[in-house]
């Protein structure tokens, strides 16, 4: 009787890619290059390492590693192992990542051994730094998680976690299966035709939902994965020279890095001559900026990728080079194979304003809170008889039939790449002894120029405190722009805090008192 199929994994990209293309080079950084034949021989070592460990299938392993050759060791060797693959912050603050272990039900984790006061931290959050990683190979160790949750067994091809904002102030894990992340990168490096020849640019944190795409996609087409160094993000005249001597083909990135390479580094077509994708998600582009990079850049290609982590990539549209800004930019059409509707208040599907709802092979598992999976159970009229995710995004369909953003729902907003609950870090701030009230609030001085403003009733605590207090506590991309210690905070006439007046206060106050005082 023959066997049916063996599930699709993502971890058998790699195995392909080396029978296929075993001396073509499969990641590139910091100098060093490892071919898909060193790059799998590698992982099965690890991966049998993990196992030796008593990593067993359905468990959940933290990877606590500065983005490197290391770090993609390590993803692929959980997923090897059978286990769930979940890259951790290193920029968090102990007590987040402390959070994210508890929460996603983390057994074990990786880390760097080359890092010792990182692994310091690491093992606080593990075990109380009790004990010493043990070694796996590849300058990368391993701890075991004090309490660990046990391993997923009704979670049907579970491979990786992702961490998004949660509605308590701390991060919940987004459960994907091998399949979600599959779906997505199949139908990328199909749209933007890579192949072996091509080198991907991977610019994201291993924890965005963005580097599924360089990871996965590069294995899958056979291309080499160019890892940029953390320490030249900040400065965008680098990565432009970096684009351009890695000869970088493809790139997927927050519109933010874009503009600052437009901007301070002197992006254009003639400086990267190789660069024929251009691919942006995460936030708005502005149009203006949008429009300059079309004219620079006339023979890439350009793509608005569209999609919250529980989705991944869900709808797209490939931005024409005769563009009108005047038009709007719409997040295009559904991906092939995924449901995209805009539905009203009962859940049925609308041709009128309404809030964005996915269904299909990306959509992911469901949330894991205290170590357990809290599946995803929404359906929407017509039911096709899969779960469907709610975004909170609002949108309306243009004449054309496409579909464009309104807004949100809620008070979640979109900063350099990263989708942010105001009300998270007004949970966290709340926290503070010192603090009385406090509301986070976002202000948009120009369209694409949005910032956040953090106004706090607080005792005995000095506006440099609060701002030191607040970049400790939070991750760097959730920390305000602007800080204000007030008296009191402006209320409705039903006696909440009214966020309308304090968001059009906030620009006044920029002018009159500075910023980030």
């Amino acid at each position: 009787m023959s066997r049916p199929p063996a599930a699709p994994r993502l971890d058998r990209l790699l195995a392909d890619a080396a029978r296929d293309h075993p001396d073509r080079p499969a990641v590139e950084a910091d100098g060093r290059t490892l071919t898909y034949a060193e790059l799998e021989r590698t992982v099965g070592e690890l991966a049998g390492a993990l196992t030796a460990a008593g990593v067993r299938p359905g468990d959940r392993v933290g990877i606590h590693v500065p983005k490197s050759i290391e770090a993609v060791l390590g993803i692929y060797a959980v997923l090897r192992s059978g286990a769930v693959a979940a890259p951790l912050d290193m920029a968090a603050p102990p007590e987040r990542t402390a959070r994210m272990v508890k929460n996603a039900g983390i057994v074990f984790l990786i880390t760097s051994a080359a890092n010792p006061a990182v692994t310091r931290a690491v093992k606080e959050c593990a075990d109380g730094g009790t004990a010493d990683p043990r070694p796996l190979g590849s300058h990368l160790g391993i701890l075991p998680v004090d309490c660990p949750a046990a391993p997923l067994t009704d979670a049907a091809g579970a491979g990786y976690v992702l961490f998004t904002s949660g509605s308590t102030g701390w991060p919940k894990g987004v459960l994907l299966s091998h399949e979600n992340v599959l779906h997505f990168v199949r139908w990328t490096v199909e749209r933007f035709g890579v192949t072996p020849a091509d080198r991907i640019g991977s610019q994201s944190s291993l924890t965005f939902d963005l580097s599924t795409f360089d990871l996965f996609g590069s294995a899958l087409s056979g291309a080499c994965l160019v890892l940029l160094p953390d320490l030249l993000k900040g400065f965008p005249r680098d990565v432009v020279e970096w684009l351009r001597t890695e000869r970088i083909s493809v790139f997927y990135a927050v519109p933010t890095l874009y503009q600052s390479m437009l901007h301070k580094g002197g992006a254009t077509g003639a400086e990267l001559p190789r660069l024929r994708i251009i691919a942006f998600a995460g936030e708005p582009f502005p149009a203006a900026e949008l429009q300059r990079y079309t004219e620079l850049f006339g023979s890439a290609e350009f793509y608005n990728l569209y999609g919250p982590t529980e989705t991944n990539v869900c709808t797209f549209e490939r931005v024409d080079h005769r563009w009108d800004p005047r038009d709007g930019l719409s997040i295009g059409r559904a991906i092939d194979g995924v449901r995209v509707e805009l539905v009203d208040e009962a859940h049925r599907a609308t041709r009128d304003e309404g809030e964005i709802a996915v269904s299909g092979p990306t959509v992911f598992l469901g949330y894991l809170t205290g170590g357990e999976l809290r599946p995803l159970t929404t359906r929407i009229s017509p039911d096709d008889g899969s779960p469907a995710y709610l975004t909170g995004d609002l949108g309306h369909y243009g004449a054309d039939g496409k579909i464009y953003l309104r807004g949100r729902r809620d008070h979640q907003v979109k900063r350099r790449g990263y989708r942010i609950d105001l009300f998270d870090i007004e949970s966290v701030v709340q926290e503070f002894p010192a603090v009385r009230t406090c509301a986070a609030v976002w202000t948009e001085p120009a369209p694409g120029e949005g910032r956040i403003v953090l106004y706090a009733v607080a005792d005995g605590m000095t506006q440099t405190l609060l701002r030191r207090a607040v970049s400790a506590a939070l991750p760097r991309h959730m920390v305000p722009d602007d800080i204000h210690l007030v008296g009191r905070l402006a209320l409705t006439g039903r006696g909440k805090i009214d966020r309308e007046a304090l968001a059009s206060a906030a620009p006044t106050q920029e002018r009159d008192h500075g910023r980030r005082q």
